[in-house]
């Protein structure tokens, strides 16, 4: 049969040809106005009542209301729509794109054409951040054991931790932090990471966790409360050393409990974290040597000390000498490996 439209040739879908299926049908429409509201701070659009990420700057925010705004086919799927900005004056913006599709066999194509007229409002998010909004505080104490750089790392860590899950999540921020004596707090928007970080810095670095809360006051009909999170670090990293009466004890490990192993005995022992921080504590750059070695067979070695100069035996331990020498730890003169 012929095309009810043309009559010139054979009908191929909706009883008309292919050729004017490709004249009449539309894959994608577009609106000759259309207006959208974009976070200045983030970029984020508004969607109806929720905030929609959109990764880029302003235009890339104007692209994507004019994508939300197009009107597709009812039989047309997932139709190939690529769109740029024209030009540009304020916060309206030409733009100007192509879409492809796929309509009962038929490869369909027209050109796009819009104008979009946005509007700039703080979402909630960014409104909270900057308002230096918060659900809980992290306390950070006992950093007086650990060096300049421990330090940093610590700090860097918490702070890289934070932006990592703002990407997914965009109520976890930080809105302020604060050098107080004794450590550092950081002012937490959202608290249930807050405690997720405080329990990780504790398994990490050990010492004590404590957890508080107090109320701050009533929404929608509930208590609303703030709460603070103190994570008081030991004082020692693994690697570092503790002093104990005529023993020296250096830190393998810290869990639940601080593994230790004695430089006298070469044993090792688990100490509750509440004991290991009573202890002196030394770092490991103020008592580790390279210490040169003389000969050595299968369970004893001869070093050079560090200050004396004497040839010193210490034994083994199991331990395999490579290169020319092996580290140790000096100790009011006397020699250990470690």
């Amino acid at each position: 049969m012929l095309c009810l439209r043309c009559g010139k040739r054979e009908q191929f879908a909706d009883n008309i040809c292919e050729q004017c299926l490709m004249d009449t049908v539309h894959p994608v429409k577009t609106q000759p106005v259309v207006h959208g509201t974009v976070c200045p701070t983030c970029n984020r659009i508004l969607k109806g009542r929720s905030w929609d990420e959109c990764a880029g700057e302003v235009s890339d925010a104007a692209c994507q209301v004019a994508l939300l705004s197009l009107i597709k086919h009812e039989d047309i799927r997932f139709p190939e729509i690529e769109l740029s900005v024209d030009n540009y004056s304020g916060n309206v913006f030409r733009i100007s794109g192509h879409a492809r599709s796929n309509y009962k066999g038929v490869f369909l194509e027209n050109d796009l054409s819009t104008e979009v007229r946005l509007s700039l409002a703080q979402c909630p998010f960014c409104s909270k951040r900057s308002g230096n909004y918060f659900e809980a505080i992290l306390q950070i104490r006992g950093l007086e054991g650990l060096s300049e750089d421990e330090i940093e790392k610590l700090l860097n860590h918490i702070n890289d931790s934070t932006e990592k899950i703002h990407l997914k999540d965009p109520n976890v921020f930080i809105s302020r932090f604060e050098k107080v004596r004794g450590g550092y707090d950081f002012y937490m928007g959202e608290n249930s990471f807050t405690k997720q970080m405080a329990q990780k810095l504790h398994d990490t670095y050990g010492g004590e966790a404590k957890w508080s809360s107090s109320l701050f006051g009533r929404k929608g009909g509930r208590d609303i409360y703030r709460h603070t999170y103190l994570v008081r670090l030991p004082g020692f990293v693994v690697g570092d050393y503790l002093i104990r009466e005529e023993d020296t004890l250096k830190v393998i490990k810290i869990a639940r409990r601080i593994m230790v192993r004695s430089l006298k005995t070469s044993r090792d022992e688990a100490l509750d974290h509440a004991v290991a921080m009573e202890m002196r504590k030394m770092k490991k750059n103020e008592i580790e040597v390279d210490l040169v070695i003389i000969s050595h067979d299968d369970t004893e070695i001869q070093v050079l000390h560090p200050t004396t100069f004497v040839t010193t035996v210490l034994l083994l331990e199991g331990r395999k000498p490579e290169g020319e020498t092996i580290k140790g730890a000096l100790i009011e003169g006397d020699l250990y490996l470690v």
